[in-house]
């Protein structure tokens, strides 16, 4: 098992909830009861759905792959049988400029729709719901 989980590092492959030097996390920001559906992928990885309530989070850590482009894509949807949505790119290799990690992210889901933090600054609205 863990040559297994070696041969994974090597490869850059991720590792749900395990370990690595990257990350992203989803937070539910609504200010009334929502729940929040979460599909997150990428090309090697898909994690299923989850479903977060008000203030609840999930993040994901896990290395780049070694020989191309890591990308995570997530759909998040809310309200009436899951009609609001958004599908946006959570996480890309190509954000990570620097030895300094700024690709990490963290995205708030909230009424106006989608919000990014990365190195600590304040909300970036990004995306509206559709």
């Amino acid at each position: 098992m863990k040559l297994f989980i070696i041969a994974l590092i090597v490869l850059g492959v991720c590792v749900e909830d395990t370990f690595g030097k990257n990350s992203f996390g989803i937070v539910n920001k609504f200010r009334r009861h929502t729940k929040l559906s979460v599909r997150c992928w990428s090309g090697n990885d898909k994690f299923g759905t989850i479903f977060l309530m008000n203030g609840q989070e999930k993040h994901w850590r896990f290395d780049d792959a070694f020989f191309h482009e890591t990308v995570f894509h997530c759909e998040l949807k809310h309200g009436y049988h899951f009609m609001h949505f958004q599908s946006f790119v959570a996480y890309t290799s190509k954000w990570n400029g620097s030895l300094k990690n700024r690709s990490n992210a963290t995205w708030l889901a909230a009424e106006k729709g989608l919000y990014k933090i990365w190195e600590h600054r304040s909300p970036e609205f990004m995306y509206h719901w559709l």
